[in-house]
């Protein structure tokens, strides 16, 4: 099991997959809570009658009824984001690989939560995980292109 990240709009970003397993990505979420970069509002609920869905089209979606509500009720939850973000939802990363979107302003909150730290706690981190510098250069990238989706 693992979660693989792709950045929205690869062009000119650099490589623009990033991949955790089960033990980086338990790494990874403990550092970034740790550091203040998670944001622990709850996932968005939509209701399916709010797009002209019943519950029995999201059980069967290949069922062909009205293939645009569905794509506009999966963006919903999806692609949602908070009106003023905190960091990077905790759900959105690690819980799922459902395609959610982590956004541009999502991460640069995670960022400036991570850059805010102390510098022994930045450094105590590097050299704890090597990889450490790699995943924020790649958040940096990606909040330059359309943010990520984690698959």
């Amino acid at each position: 099991m693992g979660w693989d990240m792709e950045i929205v709009e690869p062009e000119g970003a650099g490589d623009p997959e990033y991949r955790f397993n089960r033990s980086t990505m338990g790494y990874a979420k403990a550092t970034m809570a740790r550091l203040g970069m998670l944001s622990h509002e709850e996932a968005p609920d939509p209701r399916p009658e709010d797009f002209g869905l019943t519950p029995e089209d999201l059980r069967d979606p290949g069922g062909g009824r009205s293939p645009e509500a569905l794509a506009a009720y999966t963006a919903a939850w999806r692609d949602w984001q908070a009106e003023r973000p905190t960091g990077i939802p905790h759900y959105k990363i690690g819980e799922g690989n459902d395609g959610r979107l982590v956004t541009p302003d999502e991460i640069r909150a995670a960022l400036a939560a991570f850059e805010a730290q102390p510098d022994a706690a930045k450094a105590g981190t590097m050299a704890e995980e090597p990889r450490w510098d790699e995943w924020i250069d790649y958040l940096r990238r990606a909040a330059e292109h359309g943010g990520f989706r984690v698959e």
